[in-house]
């Protein structure tokens, strides 16, 4: 076999804005600024930063939510009355800022930058904090935000202390008293508290609302840092309108870390939180769905879908471990994606198929709903790359299992150059690629799946079940007033209809709120005569 070609070409030198400041911005708010942006590769940056981004050993396999939220806290200190605090000066670094208990956790994101940084040290941490939001945001199916460069790092002294960024209980009665409505008593102050906070930093109500319909779509809340537990949505490494959607549709109930369920059990341990915080808990998802509202069907005829290659036409689509529903996830494809599914099979009414790189998948859903259409036969050319053998992969002269073969593959990985379909003891439906050493049996009916597929980005280390898979949601009290408040809600319901309407909303408002601060900013503070704009200088 040919050694393997370069994934990645040799990165070109980036078209970014090189942070101009506009004719309004001072000269030395501007030298400034492109002393930070000179020699800086913005797009071998943002590659580095995709690189890392997914990892099954992080938080439901990707690290894109805990970027969102470091770029969103270091720039939701912002204050409009003097200018203060925002995303051009990483401040955050320091331990004034950094102990603010809503950062809990960020210091981990912070962490994981540092290589990307150690690599490029011309980019600010302020810039390349953002800059992997964006990132983030876009990997995920987010809005694909312009990034304007030059932020500066500020002293120590421009650390903000903590009080500015919302806390989830603020302002709410002690206890767990409800209306009949089920809301909290006291959540009217805690709705003034979180427009105050949005207020501050020049934000409306609809801009507030989308940030939060957007952000909170993403991640998920850890009783070791926040005390409280659980995500806000099924699928929290994917943008969608979900958190809009289910927060009017759903039924929601307030608990507490020993509050007993309507059916006397306990509150699921996914979304429990600590002793002492008070969180709500989607009731919908906990009592499930009647079976005599799920739509049945006729199980169909597997021979209707081949293996071969398909497209996932559906937002996403959980990967498991096994074709049972109940095993683990181990993984997601999302829309228009495309994968080889070299084993189909039928499931009591659902069809299943078995991915190459591993996994199982619903190409036909339970309930009939259709997750991933067929393309056509395997492509054999997706099929090259390399393998990771996950049982004895045996080797042969030619492309069909037959007697004792030729010896088995050696090694944690290999390399397939050429991929064709055969036989394995005279069945047909066996899949074998041609390595160094002979043709290896990837695949066959009798055998399994003997090796799976390296695909980058997914599964360069072997997948493993993603932990809070269960399907429990929650939403924080400074989530609740959205649906609430009648000014609030009215964004919301708008929202939970329309997806692109909160995809262009919130990128809007998301981009304005990471320009906080920032010289070239709409937004951006300027001191009466004689003050200076640019970090350490006095008027």
């Amino acid at each position: 076999c040919d050694p393997p070609t370069a994934l990645h070409a040799a990165s070109k030198p980036s078209s970014a804005p090189r942070g101009k400041m506009g004719n309004q911005a001072s000269a030395a708010a501007a030298n400034a600024a492109d002393e930070y942006v000179d020699g800086v590769d913005y797009d071998a940056v943002k590659a580095d930063i995709l690189k890392m981004m997914d990892s099954p050993d992080h938080d439901d396999g990707s690290f894109a939510p805990l970027l969102i939220r470091l770029a969103w806290h270091s720039s939701g200190t912002y204050s409009s009355k003097d200018g203060s605090g925002g995303s051009n000066g990483a401040t955050m670094r320091y331990p004034l800022e950094a102990g603010d208990p809503e950062n809990a956790g960020l210091d981990y994101a912070r962490k994981f930058l540092e290589p990307v940084k150690a690599k490029h040290p011309g980019i600010s941490y302020a810039d390349l904090w953002v800059l992997a939001a964006y990132c983030a945001l876009k990997h995920t199916g987010g809005p694909d935000i312009d990034f304007h460069g030059g932020r500066v790092d500020a002293p120590a002294a421009k650390a903000v202390a903590p009080g500015r960024l919302p806390e989830a209980e603020a302002g709410v009665d002690a206890g767990m008293e409800v209306d009949e409505e089920g809301r909290i008593k006291g959540w009217e102050r805690t709705a003034a508290h979180v427009r105050g906070v949005f207020e501050r930093m020049g934000f409306s109500d609809r801009e507030m609302v989308a940030l939060l319909c957007g952000g909170h779509v993403y991640g998920r809340c850890h009783n070791t840092s926040s005390g409280y537990a659980g995500a806000w949505v099924e699928n929290p490494t994917r943008f969608s309108n979900e958190y809009a959607a289910d927060m009017v549709g759903d039924k929601w109930i307030l608990v507490g870390n020993d509050t007993k369920m309507p059916d006397g059990g306990e509150v699921p341990e996914e979304v429990r939180p600590s002793p002492g915080k008070r969180q709500y808990i989607d009731l919908s998802k906990y009592e499930g769905e009647a079976d005599d509202a799920k739509e049945m069907r006729q199980a169909p005829d597997s021979q209707e879908h081949p293996a071969g290659k398909y497209t996932c036409v559906s937002d996403w689509v959980n990967v498991r471990e096994q074709p049972d529903t109940g095993s683990p996830i181990i993984g997601r494809f999302n829309k228009d994606q495309d994968i080889n599914l070299v084993a189909v099979k039928v499931f009591g009414t659902a069809i299943r198929g078995l991915a190459e790189r591993g996994g199982w998948v619903s190409i036909i859903a339970s309930g009939g709903k259709t997750l991933f259409e067929r393309r056509g036969d395997v492509d054999v050319q997706l099929m090259q790359g390399a393998y990771r053998p996950t049982a004895n992969v045996p080797l042969f002269n030619k492309p069909v299992a037959s007697g004792a073969g030729a010896g088995k593959v050696q090694g944690e990985s290999f390399q397939v150059c050429e991929v064709a379909t055969g036989s394995d003891e005279g069945e047909a439906g066996a899949i074998l690629g041609r390595t160094e050493g002979g043709w290896a049996l990837l695949y066959s009916p009798k055998r399994g799946l003997l090796a799976e597929k390296i695909v980058e980005g997914y599964n360069e280390v072997p997948r493993k079940p993603i932990a809070g898979q269960s399907g429990h949601q929650m939403m924080l009290i400074t989530d609740m007033v959205l649906l609430w408040d009648p000014e609030f809600r009215k964004h919301l319901e708008e929202y939970a209809e329309d997806e692109d309407l909160l995809k262009n909303d919130f990128g809007k408002a998301y981009k304005r709120l990471t320009e906080l601060g920032c010289p070239w900013s709409a937004d951006f503070f300027r001191k009466p005569a004689g003050g200076c704009p640019v970090f350490g200088c006095t008027a």
